[in-house]
């Protein structure tokens, strides 16, 4: 009767053994596939997040700017990878055509432009902008015909003459150095880098396509720069940018 009974209690066998840990092994290996995989699509939707996030700011940023510039000042160089723009110092309205040496202006944020501060009226083109441009020396506060100040209302004086009019009396006072974003090989790598005057800093970096279709022939009133950007991202997986910035461009 004894040995029934010692057959019910026995172990498991070798076989059954080696079956157990190969479906456990087999388990633990798509297990961590899983995890692997898993892993890997977090990590590259954050590399993609930041890479649409870097590429949200630099276009931000440059459209923000690029809506105040200097009419018709903006232009892209092709062979030097450089967007080139002059932004406004200030800008308002004048009562006559200023053929003097005086600008009797309108301008409802009066700032202090500097020395190395210039001035145009009715700029055509980028060059237009340098060969049109006057010295600014300065303001005074307008006053009527009895000696009270005239609120908003400026006398500009004018280093050289101007010989420019403009149909909507405008004017713009800008610095001399345009700003410029140029795609440059760095310490960082491939980078958009701007420049304005004697400064300069890095925006962006891993860049591996830059430019900048710049269209304001076929435009009266605005005008059009479509920028593209590509990003490499620390998987090296390429995303491209495109985004159009509208400004007025009425001079």
């Amino acid at each position: 009767m004894s040995l029934p009974k010692a057959r019910r209690h026995r172990g498991f066998t070798l076989i059954e053994l080696i079956l157990v840990i190969t479906i456990l092994g087999v388990i633990s290996v798509s297990v961590a596939q899983v995890i692997s995989l898993s892993a890997q699509i977090y990590i590259t939707g954050a590399e993609r997040t930041r890479l649409v996030s870097d590429a949200r700011f630099i276009i931000l940023r440059l459209e923000k700017e690029l809506r105040n510039i200097v009419p018709n000042s903006v232009s892209f160089d092709a062979s030097l990878g450089c967007l080139t723009y002059y932004p406004i110092v200030m800008s308002g309205t004048y009562t006559a055509d200023p053929f003097d040496d005086k600008l009797h202006s309108v301008v409802f944020e009066m700032e202090a432009p500097t020395a190395d501060d210039k001035l145009v009226i009715y700029p055509t083109s980028p060059q237009s902008v340098i060969d049109s441009s006057v010295d600014y020396n300065g303001f005074t506060v307008a006053t009527d015909d009895e000696g009270n100040d005239l609120d908003y209302q400026y006398l500009i004086e004018l280093g050289t003459e101007n010989t420019q009019s403009s149909p909507g009396k405008r004017f713009f006072v800008f610095n001399e150095n345009p700003v410029s974003v140029c795609k440059e090989t760095t310490a960082h790598g491939e980078s958009l880098v701007r420049r304005d005057g004697m400064s300069s800093g890095i925006i962006a970096t891993n860049v591996s396509n830059w430019s900048a279709d710049v269209i304001t022939v076929s435009l009266r009133q605005n005008a059009l720069v479509k920028l593209d950007l590509t990003l490499i991202g620390n998987d090296d997986e390429a995303l491209a940018f495109s985004h159009e910035v509208h400004f007025p461009n009425v001079p």
